[in-house]
């Protein structure tokens, strides 16, 4: 049992260790890139991480199975250093992410004050005209930035899913093994109660050879035994008449 466990925990431990260096790859992206691929990036993290999360959980799950003493401890150490270098990853992707909406939280400030920083009764109408142009040039870069917002959102929401479905489809197969594996002890038991009934059967047919040989000794035994004695009655009777 423990064998068979050990070998899915390093199945886990290795699909792990690829979504960290993943999550590394990306953190080193994301450090020169401009804000849209940014983002990208940051939500892709955010997903290796929830990925991550999720498989430190099957692995707990796995852990319970263990009998050994000795594996057990060995793999709670291990679940707790991968759960501790994605608590990390996590803290500094929050810290990027908090550094974001503090930028984007300025360039609100700046849209919503926009109109109290400059006297319009002052401007032109050219001036007028570009400001308003400037305006909407800002509304259509934030909702822009909105729509990737949202795209990248569905992105992990589908590749979420895609990892859910696909862990249902392991545990279907689980299960379709499991009955199997019922069904085939079911049927191995009636083999045997089967072999024991033809065993028994078999003895029983021994015991009554036995019986039957055991007999005919017994009559043969018995016949040479009364034979000896009428030929001891019939020699005394001749010695007699003599």
């Amino acid at each position: 049992m423990d064998n068979n466990s050990i070998a899915i925990l390093k199945d886990h431990q290795v699909s792990i260790e690829n979504s960290f260096k993943k999550i590394e790859r990306l953190f080193d992206e994301s450090s020169g890139a401009d804000l849209s691929q940014k983002n990208i990036s940051m939500n892709n993290i955010n997903s290796e991480m929830k990925s991550v999360k999720y498989t430190i959980g099957l692995i707990k799950y796995e852990i319970a199975n263990l009998k050994e003493e000795s594996n057990i401890n060995k793999w709670n150490e291990i679940s707790s250093q991968l759960n501790a270098r994605n608590d990390k990853y996590k803290l500094k992707y929050d810290q990027i992410k908090q550094g974001q909406e503090n930028i984007n939280n300025n360039i609100d400030n700046d849209y919503l004050n926009i109109d109290t920083k400059v006297d319009l009764s002052k401007m032109t109408s050219q001036q007028a005209m570009d400001r308003g142009s400037k305006i909407l040039q800002q509304d259509k870069n934030a909702i822009g930035r909105m729509k990737k917002v949202v795209y990248q959102d569905l992105e992990t929401m589908k590749e979420v899913n895609k990892e859910l479905v696909s862990q249902h489809e392991k545990l279907e197969n689980a299960e379709g093994d499991l009955k199997e594996i019922d069904y085939s002890v079911n049927r191995a038991g009636k083999q045997i109660k089967t072999m024991a009934k033809m065993y028994s059967t078999d003895k029983l047919i021994i015991c009554m050879i036995l019986c039957i040989l055991l007999v005919v000794i017994v009559i043969i035994v018995a016949s040479l035994f009364f034979d000896s004695g009428a030929e001891e009655e019939n020699t005394k009777q001749d010695i007699f008449n003599n």
